[in-house]
């Protein structure tokens, strides 16, 4: 509407490290579902998790490589990171 501000949604990093099985993906997926940026709720342990995009990653129900997802609320722009937390993958963790 005419003589209306827009306010630029403030950015938000939130990186999401744990051990494994502490259900980072899990969080990941009920975030992006709840505000919107995906219309299913993916599962881990239904082998769909929009996140865990790689074969393998979905056959052993673990997330090997970090992933990055965007999503918004009124009034933040959120980069999510779901992180690996089995130990194997630590190196991808810190990237």
């Amino acid at each position: 509407m005419p003589g209306e501000m827009k306010t630029e949604k403030r950015p938000l990093n939130l990186g999401l490290l744990a051990h494994v099985d502490a259900g980072k993906t899990t969080l990941s997926e009920a975030l992006l579902f709840e505000s919107g940026a995906r219309r299913v709720l993916g599962r881990v342990d239904h082998q769909d998790a929009f996140l865990d995009t790689y074969a393998l990653e979905r056959s052993r129900g673990i997330t090997i490589f970090s992933k990055q997802a965007r999503l918004e609320t009124e009034h933040r722009q959120i980069t999510l990171v779901d992180t690996p937390g089995h130990v194997d993958f630590a190196p991808e963790a810190e990237r």
